[in-house]
């Protein structure tokens, strides 16, 4: 018996239409072995279109994203166009896809440089961090070897992706706390930076340099294109002695380095952040050159920042893929207490939510850390980058009581019984000078920041992850309730869904 010819055989019958490829995976643990009908339906779609370089898949939280985007992947594989990238938002997020793929049998790897990812024998799978930075191994860049190749790459959470992009691919300069220890490569970077450009900055906004030199609380001062125009190159001295191995900006650096003097500068009394007009997404090169790129979303404001930031086809861009129905699509019951009566103060909202925490898990999420000090009753609570224990203790079946969640918005499951009460305590805010920035200048035109009301509809998908689950939702804060029902906040929803989104929210029945 040729045993080679046998093998040869093997993988030209290798299956590349996607649910073809799902029903013969042979090791899928129990509950995967079906595929839900709003995963099959993008399946199909996404063959239909499957030499398209630029696709977007726009599917309900909860509906199973990571399955299909894995099923697409492998179908890429068999068809030969590897090697295959899962991109995930985050260390976490990146673990439970790596977990989705183990219940489904199929081959993964965390270290793009493994064999098996480059002979396109399994999937790498990385978080976004890895992939979009200025030392990333994925560009041409790269001296220390040869740049990492992408035949095919899925970005889970795209919104999420390009949040990350802008940030690694820009630079933010923290300023020294008073009385603080200061680390080596800031202690001259920041007072340096405003030293340079102070006196056109009081020029320009004389009260808000003297903001942002008293630290006052939302100072907010850029420094005006000419100026940075002028003193560019003395700012990059300032800088690329601070770009060294081992220091804060030395992952930023060589991308940001080549576009400085279009970037935008912004003060303000905690920071300094220097940002690309865009992200310079050239520099991941083997990302821009990559066969096929498709983008997972649950909700996205804008789809045309996949253009502007990513370089995507806006043909294709402009005709995601939708589901046809949206039969996993939970009940939620949101309630917003002070829009019926303004004098109902949040601590005695927060008083009865405590209460009905000893009786149903409940998870409340706020916009920072310093704001958990108002849920001093909680029984746990994690910031963004620690949530896996609570997360994991949540999904066990126990009940654990009041969570207290700091600006974590996406990317967490919580079915069933481990989120029966949602909370969401306050505004999502922006951070850096530049989101401020940013939002000051989107709030100017369309009357609303996008980015909170997406920011917002993603936090409401935590607790219902199916249709057969379910979730009160209750919301606290006068400017939160007043957000959500401002009806230029609709408009906003209605432009960041597709048909079957807005399917979705016409069920998603705001309940006073």
């Amino acid at each position: 018996m040729d045993f080679n010819k046998f093998l040869e055989d093997q993988e030209l019958a290798l299956p590349v239409e996607p649910r073809e490829l799902h029903e013969q995976l042979p090791s899928k643990t129990p509950g995967y072995g079906y595929l839900r009908d709003v995963q099959a339906q993008v399946l199909t779609a996404w063959h239909d279109r499957r030499d398209e370089r630029d696709l977007v898949i726009k599917v309900n939280t909860g509906g199973g994203k990571t399955v299909d985007g894995l099923v697409i992947l492998q179908s890429c594989l068999n068809e030969g166009v590897g090697p295959a990238l899962y991109v995930a938002p985050d260390k976490y997020l990146a673990k439970q896809v790596l977990q989705e793929a183990s219940n489904l049998g199929i081959a993964t790897v965390t270290n793009p440089e493994d064999a098996r990812y480059l002979r396109g024998e399994a999937i790498g799978v990385v978080n976004a961090h890895k992939l979009f930075n200025g030392r990333t191994v994925f560009s041409d860049d790269r001296t220390s070897a040869a740049p990492v190749p992408i035949g095919t790459v899925v970005i889970d959470d795209a919104h999420a992706a390009i949040a990350t992009t802008r940030k690694k691919l820009s630079l933010t300069i923290a300023r020294p706390k008073i009385g603080a220890p200061v680390e080596p490569d800031q202690e001259s970077m920041f007072d340096d930076l405003l030293k340079l450009f102070r006196e056109d900055l009081h020029q320009q906004y004389p009260d808000g340099l003297l903001d942002v030199i008293e630290r006052s609380p939302g100072a907010l001062v850029r420094v005006p294109f000419w100026s940075w125009r002028g003193k560019v190159e003395e700012a990059r001295s300032i800088l690329r002695a601070h770009s060294k191995h081992g220091q804060k900006l030395y992952y930023h650096w060589p991308a940001v380095s080549k576009v400085l003097h279009l970037c935008r500068v912004v003060f303000t009394s905690n920071e300094v952040t220097i940002t690309p007009p865009l992200p310079p997404i050239a520099h991941v090169t083997r990302f821009v050159e990559a066969k096929r790129r498709i983008y997972l979303s649950a909700t996205m404001a804008d789809d045309s920042v996949l253009v502007t930031d990513f370089g995507a086809d806006p043909e294709s861009i402009k005709n995601p893929i939708n589901p046809l129905t949206a039969g996993d699509i939970g009940e939620r019951m949101i309630i917003a207490p002070q829009d019926i009566n303004e004098s109902i103060s949040s601590d005695e909202i927060r008083k009865e939510i405590v209460k009905l925490s000893a009786a149903y898990n409940t998870v409340v999420l706020v916009p920072s850390n310093a704001a958990m000090a108002d849920w001093p009753e909680a029984d746990r609570t994690a910031s963004a980058e620690d949530i896996e224990d609570v997360v994991k203790e949540l999904k066990s079946g126990s009940h654990v009581g009041l969570v207290v969640l700091a600006n974590k918005y996406d990317g967490i499951d919580l079915p069933q019984d481990a989120c029966r009460i949602l909370v969401i305590d306050g505004l999502p805010t922006a951070f850096t000078g530049e989101e401020r920035l940013d939002s000051q200048l989107t709030s100017h035109e369309f009357g609303v920041d996008d980015r909170q009301v997406q920011r917002i509809e993603q936090g409401m998908g935590r607790g219902v992850r199916s249709n057969e689950d379910h979730c009160a939702v209750i919301l606290i804060g006068p400017r939160l309730s007043q957000l959500t029902s401002d009806p230029r906040a609709a408009q906003v929803v209605e432009r960041s869904s597709s048909e079957y989104g807005r399917d979705a929210i016409e069920r998603d029945h705001w309940h006073h």
